[in-house]
């Protein structure tokens, strides 16, 4: 599920950044080989924000590129960027959204302040350096900040501690972290005893990753990681059940009402087991056969792991937290209200207003198409602009009739799959 805001401050607005005009920068005259993690709450309502800052956490690993550390897609409703205070020199950004943001669009946000825990993961630098926080603004996509804070590497309350210790496995690996996409599967709801399920899961579900497109021609792109977390108690959180377990990474069904929606929002914890090893994608398997699931743009990824179509929810959720993919879907019950601004275009590559074309998939629809373009059997397997998506039935157009960002069982349309392979090769190059 993935959603934009609607956000009210009072901080300057920016213009939305052309980042892909700056120029690339050398990794190694910046970062060493560590991360820097800023761990927050993300506070507010759905007309208010608030970061509440925590600490600063040394991580060992970098798991991203070292050759793309500017952000090109633009995705997302936060932009991260790192500066160095010295030159001015943006030196690191990156974009991805959150389980607030989602919240802001409920009741409940109308109503009362609420807090998510939230971390932004950049390399670790060599020197002083300021992290700034953008937002996306609802009514024209432009950015706004909302907070910065200077780092200095030698500072001595960033803490290094090793906050938890287990197993981490190698399941698929082909190259270097920074050659690689690094998916970390992580395990919630599994006892000590289970874990031997966990792993076997995390090898079917790679097999099932490297069967369908786009991923089984980039399997020599991915890296694949387990992380054998033990949970105190087998299962996970059914609130209407009244079903409470004690689990490492303490995931839930019901979320804003939804009870599909499978989400954590204890980022910090999930936080704690994915800087085991190098990552660029958090994938959390849940131990349960319940229907469900939740992806969220470079955040995380959740799906029921017993579940008979636990696959497919899968790949279509890793469209959301890998490629920033929006829900095609227009039927179906949403936890959320009308997230999108029908004045702009959406930031999602499969997702348009029409208000401008161009900037989506217009390069891969025929010339004999038109646009807006019908649904009927002659359209099937066409690239047009199909009316209802985004959980709109009007004013949201869809790049194909079905794909997997709409319902279970198709294959990831050529718009989805293009920009999975984009974001694929951007992060292993």
């Amino acid at each position: 599920m993935k959603a934009v805001f609607k956000i009210f401050f009072n901080s300057v607005l920016l213009a939305l950044l052309s980042i892909t005009s700056f120029s690339q920068v050398n990794y190694d005259d910046f970062f060493t080989s560590g991360t820097l993690r800023i761990d927050y709450y993300h506070t507010g309502t759905d007309k208010t924000q608030q970061i509440l800052f925590k600490e600063l956490r040394k991580e060992p690993y970098w798991g991203g590129s070292r050759t793309h550390l500017i952000d090109k897609f633009g995705y997302g409703n936060y932009m991260v960027k790192v500066v160095d205070t010295k030159s001015e020199k943006i030196i690191f950004s990156y974009n991805f959204c959150s389980l607030f943001e989602e919240w802001q669009f409920t009741e409940e946000a109308k109503l009362t302040n609420k807090g998510f825990p939230e971390s932004l993961i950049v390399p670790f630098p060599k020197n002083e350096v300021r992290i700034e926080l953008y937002s996306r603004v609802f009514e024209d996509n432009s950015f706004g900040k909302i907070y910065e804070l200077v780092v200095k590497p030698d500072d001595v309350f960033i803490n290094t501690e090793k906050t938890v210790n287990t197993e981490v496995r190698k399941i698929h690996y082909v190259a270097e972290p920074d050659k690689a996409l690094d998916l970390v599967f992580i395990g919630d709801g599994y006892t000590k005893p289970e874990l031997n399920e966990f792993y076997a899961e995390v090898n079917s579900t790679a097999e099932f990753l490297f069967s369908i497109a786009p991923f089984k021609d980039l399997k020599d792109k991915i890296n694949i990681w387990a992380v054998g977390a033990v949970s105190a108690e087998s299962g996970t959180d059914v609130p209407q059940n009244g079903i409470w377990k004690s689990t490492a990474m303490n995931c839930n069904f019901d979320t804003f009402g939804s009870d599909r929606y499978l989400t954590s929002s204890d980022f910090h914890s999930i936080r704690n087991y994915a800087g085991l090893v190098p990552c660029d994608q958090i994938c959390i398997l849940v131990n349960t056969d319940v229907y469900g699931g939740g992806g969220i743009y470079n955040f995380w990824n959740i799906t029921s792991s017993k579940n008979e179509y636990r696959n497919e929810v899968f790949a279509h959720e890793l469209g959301h937290s890998l490629g920033a993919l929006g829900d095609e879907y227009y039927d179906s019950e949403v936890s959320t209200e009308d997230i999108y601004n029908k004045k702009t275009e959406p930031y999602q590559a499969n997702l348009t207003t029409l208000v401008n074309f161009e900037i989506k998939w217009k390069d891969l629809v025929s010339e004999n198409t038109k646009i807006p373009t019908d649904v009927n059997a002659g359209n099937v397997n066409v690239v047009g602009a199909y009316e209802g998506g985004g959980y709109q039935t009007k004013g949201i157009y869809r790049p194909y009739i079905n794909c997997r960002m709409k319902a279970l069982g198709y294959e990831f349309c050529p718009v989805c799959q293009r920009t999975l392979t984009d974001v694929i090769k951007y992060l292993s190059e």
